[in-house]
């Protein structure tokens, strides 16, 4: 049976909203960030309406806030979620943390004229390229195809792009153009790729980079 996968990213964080490079460090969901990934869950209920799946996240702290709120809306008890650490995001190493790019750029110019030379295959300091999070999430993919049924997955911006350009194919330079909403989530379903918006309540919230 083939596989339906619902990708969701975690709700912004204090750190999506000042534009700190978060990687496999951690900050808490805002209030925006709660409303959107309560958004998503209710939305995502609607479209399970009873369809038996099963619920797998990124064991960050960002992403067990997000799944916890996504798994009420879906009536799925905290501790039956699995956490797979394929889908934790893409570590910057020694950059885990950094108030923003432009930070790194200053800073380290020779790493920021390597990243730029070959942004794939660029490995942060004691970090990961998008080539590693790639290896590391093929499998996860693979697992999903050979199961088939329904995978309910919460992870992050970078991990998701890629998980997606797999998934459809894409090139390299297609995958980075890939968006990173929080604010909907993504169905990949017999090989195609569906946007589902949701409608996040207005909440009281600065502007972003990130």
């Amino acid at each position: 049976m083939a596989a339906t996968i619902y990708l969701l990213r975690h709700g912004e964080t204090t750190w999506n909203r000042s534009g700190r490079l978060q990687g496999q460090l951690d900050a808490p969901l805002t209030r925006l960030g709660l409303a959107q990934v309560d958004a998503a869950g209710r939305a995502l209920a609607g479209f399970l309406n009873g369809t038996g799946f099963r619920m797998v996240a990124s064991p960050l702290g960002r992403t067990r806030q997000s799944a916890a709120v996504v798994a009420e809306h879906l009536g799925v008890d905290y501790e039956a979620i699995a956490w797979d650490d394929r889908l934790k995001e893409i570590t910057l190493g020694d950059f885990d943390g950094v108030p923003g790019w432009h930070a790194i750029d200053h800073a380290h110019p020779e790493e920021a004229a390597r990243r730029n030379a070959d942004p794939w295959n660029y490995r942060y300091p004691n970090g990961e390229s998008s080539q590693d999070v790639q290896d590391r999430v093929r499998p996860f993919l693979a697992e999903c195809h050979a199961a088939g049924g329904v995978h309910v997955v919460v992870a992050h911006g970078v991990v998701n792009k890629v998980m997606r350009g797999l998934y459809l194919g894409l090139t390299r330079e297609q995958t980075f153009a890939l968006d990173r909403p929080q604010d909907a989530f993504h169905r990949l379903e017999a090989g195609t790729e569906a946007r589902i918006e949701v409608a996040v309540p207005d909440s009281p919230r600065a502007e972003t980079t990130v």
